[in-house]
C-alpha cells in the first residue's frame, strides 16, 4: 500500500490523532510563547544579556537529553502495557523509570552544579557575557531533578494516552513563569495604565539575567512537582505508589534501557554536536550569537505541530503494536507523517516571508535582526523535512525502533553539519549563514535516513514484550 493510501477508516484515525496531538501541540505552543516572552523580557536588558542566556541553551538541551533515557524508555512501555491491557505491568514500568530516573538526575546535578562556573567558559563566553551565563546556568541546574522527574512523569501520562494533563500543568508553570520574570528582572518601576492615565508603582527586584534564571528555575521546579502529585494521588489508570519506589525489576529496567538509550544517545550526539556549533557560532561574535539565540527560537514555532504528532504517533502505535494491531500502527503512523508534511511546508513559507517580523518580537537591534533574517530563511526551505523527521522518529519509538533515529543523528550533525558550517565559517567566510547552511544539510540527510527506516516497515514487526 503507497504512503498516500487512505483507507475507510480514515475519520476514525484522523479522531485518535488529533484526540492525542492537539493537546500536545497546545503544550507546545504554550512553551514556545512563553519561551518567545522569556526572551523578549531578557532581549530588553541588552544584546550582551541575550548572548550569555543563549550560550547556555546548548547546554540546557544536553542535559535535557539525560532525562530522554527514561522519558522515552517508560513511554514506550507503559504505552504497550496499556495496548496489551496489562495495567499492572504499566503501573510497574511507571516506577521502575521514575526510581531509576531520580539516581540519574541526582548524579547530573551534582556534577553539573559545582562544574557550572566553568562551562560557559568552555563553550567560548567573551568575558562580557561571563559573569551573567555562569549566574543563569548555576541557577537553573538548582531545578534538575524536580524538573526531569516532571518530564519523565509527563511522558508515563502521554503514554496512558492523557496529553490533556500535561498541557494544563505546562500553561500554570508558563504564566508563573512569565510573572516570575515581571517581578524578578526589571528594577521597580512607575507604570501608567493608558486609557484612564493611572499610574502605580510596580516592585521590581532588578536581578536581571539572574532574575530570568530564579523565575525559570521555579516554575521548572514546580511543575516537575506538580506532575509527580498527579501521578501518586490523581485518578490515573494507573496510579501510582510511592512505597513501591525503588523496587527495581531487572527485565523492566532492561526494555526501558533497550528502548530509551538510544533514544539518550540520539540527543547526546545533536547535544553534543550542538556544543561545538555553538563555539564555531560564538567565534563569530556577541551579535551572531545573539542573533543565532534569537533566531532559534523563532524558528521553534516552526516544529510545534509536528511535535504533537509525534507524540501521538508514538503514543498510538505503541498501544496499536502492544494490542496486536499492525494494521493500525500502520495507519496511525501514515496520516502522521501526512500530517507533518503539511504542517513543514505551512511553517516553512512562514519562516520565509515573515523573518523580519519575528526576529523584530525579540530585538529591535537592526545588527542582530539581519543576521537572524538570513538564517531563519535558510532554514525555512527544508522545514517539510524537519517536521517530518520529528513525526517519523516517534513512529518508530512507538514502535520501539530508537536505533535509526540515533544512527540519522550521528550521521546528520557529526558527518555533515559540524564539517560543512566549519568550512562555510572558517574556509567560505559565510558568517551566521554558513553555520545554518550546515544546519540545513545536516535535517535532509536525517529526513533521508529515518524516511527510508520508515518505507520499509521493519518497524511494525517490532518484537513486543507486555507480559514480562
Amino acid at each position: 500500500m503507497g504512503i498516500f493510501v487512505m483507507t475507510m477508516k480514515t475519520k476514525d484515525y484522523l479522531r485518535d490523532t488529533f484526540r492525542i496531538a492537539v493537546p500536545s501541540i497546545i503544550e507546545h505552543i504554550a512553551n514556545v510563547v512563553v519561551g518567545f516572552a522569556d526572551t523578549m523580557m531578557v532581549a530588553t536588558l541588552g544584546t550582551v544579556a541575550t548572548a550569555a542566556v543563549g550560550i547556555n541553551a546548548t547546554v540546557t538541551w544536553f542535559l535535557m537529553a539525560f532525562s530522554t533515557l527514561f522519558a522515552v524508555g517508560t513511554t514506550v512501555q507503559v504505552a504497550q502495557s496499556i495496548g496489551a491491557n496489562n495495567h499492572k505491568r504499566a503501573k510497574r514500568a511507571a516506577i521502575n523509570g521514575l526510581s531509576g530516573g531520580f539516581i540519574l538526575f541526582t548524579i547530573i546535578f551534582i556534577l553539573i552544579f559545582f562544574l557550572s562556573p566553568h562551562i560557559p567558559k568552555w563553550l567560548g563566553a567573551e568575558s562580557e557575557i561571563l559573569q551573567d551565563a555562569v549566574s543563569y546556568l548555576r541557577i537553573w541546574t538548582i531545578a534538575i531533578i524536580p524538573m526531569f522527574l516532571g518530564r519523565t512523569a509527563s511522558s508515563i501520562l502521554r503514554g496512558i494516552g492523557n496529553t490533556k494533563m500535561p498541557m494544563a500543568v505546562a500553561f500554570f508553570i508558563n504564566i508563573l513563569n512569565i510573572i516570575g520574570n515581571f517581578f524578578l528582572i526589571y528594577n521597580t518601576r512607575v507604570v501608567t495604565i493608558p486609557i484612564i492615565g493611572t499610574e502605580f508603582t510596580i516592585w521590581g527586584a532588578n536581578l536581571g539575567v539572574t532574575g530570568a534564571a530564579i523565575a525559570t528555575s521555579l516554575s521548572n521546579a514546580l511543575g516537575g512537582i506538580i506532575m509527580l502529585y498527579l501521578l501518586f494521588n490523581g485518578s490515573q489508570i494507573i496510579r501510582l505508589n510511592l512505597k513501591d519506589l525503588f523496587k527495581f525489576e531487572k527485565i523492566l529496567l532492561k526494555h526501558i534501557f533497550k528502548t530509551g538509550a538510544p533514544a539518550t544517545g540520539q540527543d547526546l550526539i545533536t547535544e553534543t554536536g550542538q556544543v561545538l556549533y555553538q563555539k564555531m557560532v560564538a567565534s563569530l561574535g556577541t551579535i551572531q550569537v545573539a542573533a543565532h539565540h534569537l533566531a532559534t527560537t523563532a524558528e521553534s514555532l516552526s516544529y510545534m505541530p509536528a511535535t504533537g504528532f509525534s507524540v501521538a504517533a508514538t503514543t498510538l502505535i505503541g498501544q496499536a503494536l502492544g494490542a496486536g494491531k499492525k494494521k493500525d500502527a500502520e495507519n496511525f503512523g501514515r496520516i502522521c507523517f501526512i500530517l507533518s508534511i503539511f504542517a513543514g511546508l505551512f511553517s516553512g513559507i512562514m519562516l520565509y516571508v515573515f523573518p523580519k517580523q519575528l526576529m523584530y518580537l525579540f530585538s529591535k537591534d537592526l545588527a542582530v535582526i539581519n543576521e537572524g533574517v538570513g538564517a531563519l530563511r535558510i532554514i525555512a526551505f527544508v522545514q517539510p523535512l524537519f517536521n517530518a523527521t520529528i513525526v517519523l522518529t516517534g513512529v518508530l519509538r512507538g514502535a520501539g525502533d530508537t536505533k535509526i533515529p540515533l544512527y540519522a543523528a550521528l550521521g546528520g550533525m557529526w558527518f555533515v553539519r559540524l564539517i560543512s558550517a566549519y568550512i562555510f565559517i572558517n574556509v567560505l567566510n559565510w558568517g551566521l549563514k554558513g553555520a545554518w547552511l550546515g544546519m540545513l544539510l545536516d535535517l535532509s540527510i536525517r529526513f533521508i535516513i529515518v524516511f527510508y527506516r520508515y518505507i520499509k516497515k521493519d518497524w511494525l514487526n517490532a518484537k513486543i514484550i507486555v507480559d514480562d
